[in-house]
């Protein structure tokens, strides 16, 4: 017979086992923390092995400086920081991981450890992050590339999302130290390029953007009589770069989309399609593109939803988002329209609607590469100062010179006249 006091032992012994199994699983954050100042020397050792000294975390945003040499022999080789310092930070399955990442003078990954996540795998398959090899693939790699699974480095099998978080999560990281602390590296360049080209639009309104007509709204009858007044409105954007994409819908809902059409889609411009009214009736086959007069259905492959608008500047001006996969021989540097087939049969475009859509030139620079005019200005050598002079007084001689003829044919005419 089970006594009373056996009861309430048992009770307790579950009220312990309760209470470390919570701690365990459901305060890893604090365990991290007290786990990573104890080895700390050694993390930092792991994803930087030629320091042989560091700083404390200091600086905005923080970092750690990494050293070779002793006292005034000693060298700065690099540093060390923590995702969670530099956000928003990627979300992964079940949350944020935590990634330790070493950097060095040249924006070279030297290392990656993964500090802290809860990722569901954890359960059952342990410290998959830091035990599959996967985090390897970073060492080596610069800021400036992509670092995307599938395309750049391999994924963790059955770990799609997490990987994608990973990679995402600590290339947006490194490249937002670079600018605070490798402001003349190539990555930094390019990255303060990206703010200069976008500011104008970042500066506009969701009415502004429509105004300025980098986002254009198609409406959509629903019926194959066109007659149909309530019906389907489609706000159309490029969104074919990660900077637009968490601009217009939010960085949680960019890195969605992409990662969802990371496994669909293998080439392409991406376009944002903000939908208003009745948006069950959208039928993607009915979607396409169409440039010097040749038509590009649209695959229901290239089309993923992209959010309900709850973020960016499409915040409160669109039901529900998808991201539109252009075919890849439209050429995004010249006019093309978007349609929508109103045709009995879908996909037929025997009858539709249609909005014509030209990519501005500052993003044509950005998503393309291409310097702008005060870019190559700016960026010239000194040494090519005197050979521009030169160009510029030539020209200006001969626009003088064009002046002086036009006035003494002028008044040559009047003469005879």
């Amino acid at each position: 017979m089970i006594t009373a006091p056996q009861v309430r032992n048992s009770f307790r012994l579950l009220v312990l086992a309760g209470t470390i199994l919570g701690i365990q699983f459901f305060t890893p954050t604090l365990l991290a923390q007290s786990q990573g100042q104890r080895i700390k020397e050694a993390l930092l050792q792991e994803v930087m092995t030629v320091a042989e000294s560091f700083s404390e975390k200091r600086g905005t945003p923080p970092v750690i400086e990494a050293y070779t040499g002793q006292d005034e022999n000693r060298e700065l080789v690099g540093y060390v920081l923590t995702t969670p310092d530099y956000p928003p930070e990627e979300t992964g399955y079940s949350g944020t991981i935590d990634l330790l990442v070493g950097l060095d003078l040249m924006g070279n990954i030297t290392g990656v450890k993964a500090l802290d996540y809860q990722e569901s795998h954890r359960l059952v398959r342990g410290d998959f992050i830091n035990e599959s090899g996967f985090l390897q693939q970073f060492v080596g790699r610069n800021l400036g590339d992509e670092l995307l699974p599938g395309q750049d480095i391999d994924g963790m099998s059955r770990a799609t999302i997490t990987s994608w978080a990973v990679a995402r999560g600590l290339r947006n990281s490194a490249r937002r130290f670079a600018v605070a602390y490798l402001p003349d590296s190539a990555v930094a360049i390019d990255v303060q390029e990206q703010t200069d080209a976008l500011q104008s639009f970042q500066e506009m309104s969701w009415s502004e953007l429509v105004q300025s007509g980098y986002v254009k709204e198609m409406e959509v009858p629903l019926d194959s009589t066109g007659t149909d007044t309530a019906g389907l409105t489609l706000s159309i954007a490029y969104m074919g770069h990660y900077r637009l994409g968490e601009l217009l819908i939010g960085a949680a809902d960019y890195s969605n989309a992409d990662r969802t059409a990371s496994g669909m889609v293998a080439d392409g411009h991406m376009m944002l399609l903000g939908l208003r009214g009745r948006t069950s009736q959208l039928q993607q086959l009915r979607l396409g593109a169409m440039q010097d007069d040749v038509l590009y259905p649209n695959t229901e492959d290239r089309v993923v939803f992209a959010g309900t608008g709850n973020d960016g500047k499409i915040k409160d001006q669109a039901q529900l988002a998808v991201a539109l996969f252009l075919d890849p021989a439209i050429d995004i540097a010249r006019p093309f329209s978007l349609l929508y087939d109103t045709s009995s049969r879908a996909g037929d475009f025997e009858n539709y609607v249609g909005v014509e859509y030209h990519v501005p030139d500052e993003i044509i620079n950005l998503v393309l590469g291409r310097p702008s005019i005060v870019a190559a200005v700016t960026d010239t050598d000194d040494s090519n100062w005197w050979g521009i002079g030169v160009v510029l007084l030539i020209l200006a001689a001969l626009a003088l010179g064009l002046r002086v003829a036009q006035l003494v044919s002028r008044r040559s005419q009047q003469a005879n006249d």
